[in-house]
């Protein structure tokens, strides 16, 4: 069953790329009892890894902490920020709760011209994101003594319920993280014979920092990324989403590997946890930055079902998320010597 508590802490907590160590407090936390080591980088990104017996290998399990936003890009003479974003479509913000991170966090709301005054030639045109303001309710002496040029905006966290979904911002990835943290709490109770690294990495919104810095640093002999995939919503086409509370969706694809990915279907069909193929040429995960450090790095891709993505209200089945805890708990119990020479040619 969910930890909604933890989830509504998760997704709450703001962490604009950049600005990720603000969720360390509570993953360390979350997962201190669970793990033998937990370190954090100067990037923003952390780990946490236990120990397996032998232990000879190793694998990372890679999440991203950020979340969408914006910056501030200008202060008006009526006291109205301008904003800059390359992460989130400009039509969902009208209408929008947001906070601005500046000396201290103030909440704002994104305005647009009133529809009464709008011409009807304008009403056809999308908006532009330079055409649209931020409202904190101050002019501009006193938004300049608590906002400046750059600092981050990010959405009003708004969990709620809906039936038996889940909705807030960024659930993408947070639900990543999420999955991980329940996963080492499960590895207390499994035999395991590889080392797993937790990694929560930073900026995979903006530039994949982290997935390429620490694989360096952590040097796993092979890796799952764990992020969030499109699912169905209306106008949106069936080639290019999932279904919720369908499991989670498996990644195939040339930029995958084909003896991981197997190992991960196995383990799935082997204990009846349902899922989904997602198929495509390189996937938008950390995967396609891990896999070319170095020598190279074997990875796979396992998502959560996720509608609305990059909106204030993101929406996943609860029921997905539990059944990728299970999938990727049970993966690896299932890794043994076998597959490790399949995987290597040799161990």
């Amino acid at each position: 069953m969910a930890d909604y508590n933890l989830l509504e802490e998760l997704t709450n907590i703001s962490a604009f790329p950049g600005e990720e160590s603000n969720v360390h407090d509570l993953i360390k936390r979350e997962i201190l009892k669970y793990a033998d080591k937990i370190s954090s980088l100067k990037t923003g990104s952390m780990f946490a890894i236990k120990t397996g017996s032998p232990g000879k290998c190793s694998i990372m399990l890679d999440a991203h902490i950020d979340e969408v936003g914006a910056i501030v890009s200008g202060i008006t003479e009526e006291g109205f920020l301008r904003i800059q974003s390359n992460f989130i479509d400009p039509k969902i913000l009208p209408g929008s709760v947001i906070v601005v991170h500046g000396k201290k966090e103030i909440k704002g709301v994104i305005g647009i011209k009133p529809f009464h005054l709008t011409s009807q030639e304008d009403l056809k045109k999308a908006f532009r994101i330079q055409e649209l303001f931020v409202d904190c309710g101050l002019n501009k002496k006193e938004i300049e003594e608590i906002v400046s040029i750059g600092d981050s905006i990010t959405f009003s966290p708004s969990f709620s319920k809906v039936n038996e979904l889940v909705s807030n911002k960024a659930l993408d990835d947070r639900i990543g993280v999420y999955v991980i943290i329940e996963v080492f709490k499960r590895l207390k109770r499994i035999n395991h014979i590889i080392n797993v690294i937790g990694h929560f990495a930073c900026q995979e919104e903006f530039s994949a920092l982290g997935a390429i810095t620490s694989t360096y640093v952590l040097k796993p002999d092979f890796a799952i990324a764990i992020d969030v995939t499109h699912a169905s919503s209306p106008n949106v086409s069936e080639k290019h989403s999932s279904e919720l509370g369908k499991g989670p969706t498996v990644f195939i694809g040339p930029s995958v590997d084909r003896v991981l990915n197997k190992k991960i279907i196995d383990t799935a069909q082997k204990y009846g946890i349902p899922f989904q193929k997602e198929v495509g040429i390189v996937s938008q995960t950390d995967a396609t930055y891990i896999q070319i450090v170095e020598k190279g790095v074997p990875v796979g891709v396992v998502s959560v079902p996720l509608r609305y993505m990059h909106t204030p209200v993101e929406v996943v089945d609860p029921q997905d998320v539990e059944k990728t805890i299970n999938l990727l708990s049970l993966f690896i119990q299932e890794v043994d010597a076998s597959f490790l020479e399949a995987l290597y040619g040799e161990y």
